[in-house]
């Protein structure tokens, strides 16, 4: 997310309400709140008792909008519509890792690809037609990369990132650059599938 979008930094959240951004947005992944109008999420989250301050709900609840591409004036024109959605597995941070490297789950949210090198700059084409770059990479939590399928103009940024909490693991799939309100609602969609495809793999193991 560009400075000019997000005011207050990490940092400051942190202090003021004991979790970062991404752990807000993690756990407002978690309560539905992408689906829910911008009151409700700043209800929840005081009379859940996640912040007591009224201006620190309001403040992570219009960072959180932003970031999950619910408010598209500002900053969020640099990275287009976005979408953000996250499915928590019964699986060690190591082997929900482990799940989207290896074939097998690669295959069900980037595809076929038999010479992927996870590495920065490294470029990728699958078989069904998607190519891109790996941006970044960290081994155990985060890849970034360009994701173009077929029948996209251009490539958006996917971020695939993990979050442990215990013996449980959140996987995340955060998505820049679509091109219209209808793409990001199909990314939606997608995303959500390909979790759901994962979680069943977990399950048939």
């Amino acid at each position: 997310m560009s400075t000019t979008q997000r005011k207050i930094s990490d940092a400051a959240v942190r202090k003021a309400t004991g979790k970062g951004w991404n752990a807000w947005f993690a756990l407002l992944d978690s309560e539905g709140a992408d689906a829910l109008p911008h009151k409700q999420v700043a209800q929840m989250l005081h009379e859940k008792g996640y912040i007591a301050s009224g201006w620190w709900c309001q403040m992570v609840t219009v960072e959180y909008e932003r970031a999950r591409g619910k408010r598209v004036l500002g900053g969020t024109e640099k990275a287009g519509f976005q979408i953000g959605v996250q499915k928590t597995l019964p699986l060690t941070a190591e082997d929900a890792w482990n799940l989207i490297t290896q074939p097998e789950g690669l295959a069900l949210w980037l595809g076929t690809v038999s010479d992927l090198r996870w590495e920065k700059r490294a470029a990728y084409e699958t078989a069904e037609g998607t190519r891109g770059e790996i941006r970044s990479f960290t081994p155990g939590k985060l890849v970034r990369l360009t994701w173009q399928p077929p029948g996209f103009s251009a490539p958006s940024t996917l971020q695939v990132y993990l979050t442990p909490s215990g013996d449980k693991t959140a996987l995340q799939f955060h998505q820049e650059k679509l091109a219209s309100a209808e793409v990001r609602e199909q990314m939606r969609a997608h995303w959500r599938q390909v979790l759901q495809k994962l979680a069943e793999l977990v399950e048939a193991r």
